[in-house]
């Protein structure tokens, strides 16, 4: 027996003869002649030394060899085939999107199944931006940031935010009005020292609050989660985690309205790819829901 590779057109014609059952309609498919695929196979059994279909009028049907050989050579074609289209249609790149960690995981995640439902052809590739100013990575096409946007960007505001002092229900329970919050911990972001101020009306905190600083909101949430003080929560920024959360408001007709807007962002005078252009107006759409959403509770 020939220790040489048979030729892989020999295999394709043979694949194809065992899957139709017979060399005539092996031939049609392959548009070939039946007498053309009836000297590839046997060219083939020669080449391997045993018979690999036994002949009847009826058509042909496989010997053992035959059945070995193609449960090896049907899953082979297979793979080659596929990496063959996979090098002549280069895989798109990932859309690359920065996304404050806040936003991220508390407003934008419970969204995204719904985008890759109505878009599977876009792959997406999300980065956490933390601290301010929030600095996007090179890659990112898109960035989602809070505040002022920087110069030399086109910007769309997409919403802004609530405060909402939260803590778990049997700290929450405990609290009636904001004097009452001050028993507990305070649990504040570093780069937002102003906002339990802003909360309390004044230009400093009572003397001996206590308060722990946080390097997110994510962080505050989940220390408070774990009964460990009073967060701030950011709705609608942070809603999604407050749920997760299980995190109360401490007084439910209370709320402060934040100074800052999120934005949606890119650099200026560039032409989105038509994916960028699809998840932007998705995210554009999903905004005013929210915004609309937030007008009629009468949170804006």
């Amino acid at each position: 027996m020939s220790r040489r590779l048979p030729s892989l057109n020999w295999l394709r014609v043979f694949e194809a003869a065992a899957r139709a059952g017979s060399f005539a309609r092996a031939a049609e498919r392959l548009a070939m002649s039946a007498p053309a695929v009836s000297q590839q196979i046997r060219a083939l059994e020669e080449h391997l030394g045993r018979p690999l279909f036994d002949r009847a009028a009826a058509g042909v049907s496989l010997t053992e060899a035959g059945r070995t050989l193609l449960a090896v050579v049907g899953e082979s074609l297979t793979r080659m085939e596929s990496a063959a289209a996979a090098i002549s249609s280069p895989q798109r790149s990932p859309l690359s999107v920065a996304v404050s960690k806040t936003l991220s995981a508390g407003w934008l995640a419970p969204r995204l199944p719904a985008f890759f439902d109505q878009h599977p052809q876009i792959k997406l590739e999300l980065s956490s931006m933390v601290g301010r100013p929030e600095t996007p990575p090179r890659t990112a096409t898109l960035w989602i940031a809070f505040g002022a946007p920087p110069p030399g960007v086109q910007a769309t505001p997409l919403f802004g935010e609530q405060l909402i002092p939260v803590a778990h229900p049997n700290i929450a329970e405990q609290i009636q009005d904001l004097t009452d919050i001050l028993k507990f911990p305070l649990l504040e972001v570093s780069d937002h020292r102003k906002n339990w101020v802003q909360i309390f009306g004044g230009d400093v905190l009572p003397q001996n609050t206590r308060v722990t600083y946080v390097d997110t909101t994510l962080s505050a949430l989940a220390i408070a989660a774990a009964q460990g003080g009073v967060a701030l929560a950011r709705p609608p920024a942070s809603d999604h985690l407050q749920e997760v959360y299980g995190l109360m408001p401490c007084l439910p007709d209370f709320s402060l309205r934040g100074i800052e807007e999120y934005h949606l962002v890119h650099d200026a005078g560039i032409q989105l790819s038509p994916h960028a252009a699809a998840f932007a107006d998705w995210l554009i759409h999903e905004a005013q829901i929210t915004q609309n959403l937030l007008q009629s509770s009468g949170q804006s």
